[in-house]
């Protein structure tokens, strides 16, 4: 009987595997204990694999925090990437993507990710601008397509100007989400919110609505 042979994996798949390793080893370390509280020798050991090893993937701790950051921003945002406002009106739409903001930010995990980059921006620049990019820059584009999308199915005027409206309503959001969960220490679910979420989805729903004739 033939013998079912076993192909080795890649030096691309075996390189991509070692990477991905040391990024969710040096994730979970840092959540737990902050980027100055974890050290290189502290991450290979929970990897695996050697320090140089680790050095040649990302040629120092600072580049190891900022592509842990980027790897957390994506981990975040799984789920809204997978929503289909296409067919929702602008308050479903809106209520869809504000809930699942609800849902990420005030999760025990995105609350230790944000303080790891506000004392981690701090020591390394690059950390702030790329939790920016990806991070709050995605969810700015999520709203702005929705609201593309409404003007396209001409529930908005064709002139109406959206100016930096995406920003000021997921900061208004944000803001008031990681003032509560990471400062006051104050946790909260999507019922907790819903007060403040129906408000600003009023506001803006008053601001680029298509009006009556």
């Amino acid at each position: 009987m033939p013998q079912l042979r076993t192909v080795p994996a890649s030096p691309t798949t075996r390189s991509e595997e070692r990477r991905r390793k040391l990024l969710v080893a040096a994730a979970d370390l840092f959540l737990a204990s902050g980027y100055d509280g974890v050290s290189m020798d502290a991450i290979v050991a929970e990897a695996g694999g050697s320090k140089a090893t680790a050095y040649r993937y990302f040629g120092s701790k600072q580049e190891l925090l900022v592509a842990v950051v980027e790897y957390l921003c994506a981990d975040f945002i799984i789920a809204l990437r997978q929503l289909d406002t296409s067919q929702a009106g602008l308050e479903q739409g809106l209520q869809l993507i504000l809930d699942e903001l609800v849902a990420v930010v005030t999760s025990p995990r995105h609350v230790a990710f944000y303080r790891l980059v506000v004392t981690g921006a701090a020591a390394v620049p690059a950390v702030g601008l790329t939790w920016y990019e990806h991070g709050p820059q995605v969810w700015h584009a999520l709203i702005l397509r929705l609201l593309e999308q409404q003007r396209a199915q001409g529930r908005i005027a064709p002139d109406t100007s959206f100016s930096n409206l995406p920003q000021i309503l997921f900061d208004a959001v944000f803001s008031h989400l990681t003032t509560r969960t990471v400062m006051l220490g104050q946790g909260g679910n999507a019922a907790t919110f819903r007060p403040l979420i129906a408000e600003l989805i009023e506001l803006v729903v008053a601001r680029v609505a298509r009006r009556a004739n």
